[in-house]
């Protein structure tokens, strides 16, 4: 039973206090996916990283350097999320692909009668591609930490040796994705767009901005319901202590979502030495179990030859759902 009531969750079923509005359906994509973001309850719409493709396009558009992200979840039984996203940036802006699937694995099927009458399952799908473009661009950047940006935590990549302006950095982006739905026979699909940007001031100050999910409708069981629209805004600023024994960003996000009351998003990661990341997150978000989330990233740069690989890292993140019960989400991160 229980692995039906989360189903029905993913699908914007009514079952709890805080569910979906019925006009409004494409729940899972409510879902937290990727590993870090999931360890800052979402804040990340002012970040620069490869994740950034499911909060903000824009925030691929200022990586200097490749980066392939993976995370795996798994929920209760047989009911698993994949996620990969990979970047490359090129002279004439970065490209992105991004996939992530969550299955339930089989479900027993009952009639009216409750007698099994054999299998079912489901799985929700997000695909799509993303462009983006920062400003100014600056050749000599590339595979180079541009002093700009927080610093992120990969020790093989240094920073720009050469004078680069430290005035601002912008960046835009947009997102074509694609979501599918399957619950034993009856299938789902709509063609959805997102676009962002993001402003970086003197100081390590990151201002971004996104709207999400704009486009088509869904059709399930002879209902139509739409994908509710999202806005985010957000700020992220860093501190840092001598000689960067310990690097604290502070991220912080508002987030409107159609298909819910306006929220807060609040996060705080701790980088110690580049080398081990704590990271804690909190939402005013109305839902089930724990507000809180938390996460853990170790670099294994060290570990490594640095001929191409520029960076390797392992992360985790708990984030609890309450009656759906903890989760637990492994990623890795590799850049070149």
């Amino acid at each position: 039973m229980l692995r039906i009531i989360i189903i029905y969750f993913f699908m914007g079923i009514p079952f709890f206090s805080y569910a979906l509005d019925s006009k409004y359906g494409a729940a899972f994509l409510r879902v937290p996916v990727a590993t870090i973001p999931t360890s800052l309850s979402e804040a990340y719409a002012s970040s620069v990283g490869g994740d950034s493709v499911l909060y903000n396009p824009a925030g691929t558009g200022l990586l200097t350097y490749s980066v392939l992200s993976l995370s795996h979840n798994k929920y209760f039984e047989d009911i698993n999320q994949e996620y990969i996203s990979l970047t490359l940036p090129t002279y004439l802006g970065n490209f992105s692909v991004f996939y992530s699937v969550l299955t339930s694995g089989d479900i027993t099927s009952y009639d009216e009668n409750e007698n099994i009458i054999g299998k079912t399952s489901s799985s929700h799908k997000l695909y799509g591609f993303t462009y983006s473009k920062g400003f100014p661009y600056f050749d000599y950047a590339r595979k180079r930490i541009d002093p700009m940006l927080i610093m992120p935590s990969w020790n093989g990549l240094k920073p720009v040796k050469v004078y680069i302006p430290k005035v601002y950095r912008a960046s835009l982006g947009f997102s074509v994705k694609k979501i599918e739905e399957t619950l034993d026979k009856d299938k789902s699909d709509t063609l959805l767009f997102d676009f962002g940007g993001i402003l970086v001031l003197p100081g390590h100050f990151h201002i971004g901005a996104s709207i999400q999910n704009i486009g088509g409708k869904q059709r399930f069981f002879s209902e139509e319901t739409k994908v509710p629209r999202v806005f985010r805004a957000g700020i992220s600023k860093d501190f840092r202590t001598v000689k960067d024994i310990m690097n604290f960003v502070f991220m912080a996000d508002y987030v409107n979502d159609q298909s819910l009351r306006s929220y807060f998003n609040f996060a705080l990661e701790d980088d110690i030495s580049r080398s081990f990341q704590i990271r804690i997150g909190y939402t005013t978000k109305e839902k089930e179990g724990s507000s809180l989330s938390f996460g853990l990233g170790i670099t294994l740069d060290r570990l490594i030859n640095k001929n191409f690989v520029k960076g390797l890292r392992l992360d985790y993140a708990f984030l609890n759902y309450g009656v759906l019960g903890a989760t637990h989400r492994i990623g890795f991160q590799m850049v070149w």
